[in-house]
């Protein structure tokens, strides 16, 4: 017994397995997200990266700190990054880290 199983079908077949497997470790890992600080609203896929991107990243940064506070979130492309702008906040970061 031979199967015939056309690549068109094969190629669909392995996107469907990949959408499921995505949507259940979503399911799994979204009741595992932790308590973030606030900050802009990402894009899907690159997150942030156009909101710190152009000429002067360090203004961009301090405009949004001072719309999201000293601690703010940003999701520049698959990466997580908790952003501390000032030196009494990332003194207190790292005091309580250890």
């Amino acid at each position: 017994m031979e199967y015939n199983f056309p690549l068109f079908q094969t190629i669909i077949t392995f996107l469907f397995i990949l959408i499921v497997i995505k949507i259940l470790n979503r399911r799994r890992t979204h009741n595992l997200t932790p308590n973030l600080p606030p900050g802009p609203r990402k894009l899907p896929l690159i997150g942030n990266i156009l909101d710190v991107a152009g000429p002067l990243p360090h203004h961009t940064l301090g405009n949004l700190a001072k719309k999201y506070g000293p601690l703010m979130h940003l999701q520049l492309g698959e990466n997580s990054t908790i952003i501390a702008s000032s030196a009494e906040t990332a003194k207190e970061v790292m005091k309580n880290m250890i």
